[in-house]
């Protein structure tokens, strides 16, 4: 069995165009992503590091809207695909 999980990034960093559905909260005190659904930084993040061998100084703290320490998640789409030159049009054969 694979667990596959979206690519996720802090909303900054992702161009406009590549900018899927919000994931979850990414915290700048630990580069780690964590659930929409937890209201304090706490618990195991859903994106980030396995091991963390030093508490984030935000942990406990509240994501409320408009802190500083963090910003959303958001689903990195993939590039579009790239669009191919239009071949010129042979001129017709007499």
């Amino acid at each position: 069995m694979v667990f596959r999980a979206p690519k996720a990034a802090p909303q900054s960093v992702v161009p406009a165009g590549r900018r899927g559905h919000l994931i979850g909260r990414f915290c700048h005190g630990c580069n780690q992503i964590f659930p929409l659904q937890r209201r304090m930084h706490s618990g195991d993040p859903i994106f980030g590091r396995d091991h963390v061998a030093s508490p984030c100084p935000y942990e406990g703290w509240s994501f409320e809207p408009g802190a500083p320490w963090w910003e959303p998640a958001v689903e990195v789409l993939p590039p579009p695909p790239p669009v191919e030159a239009a071949a010129p049009a042979a001129a017709p054969k007499p």
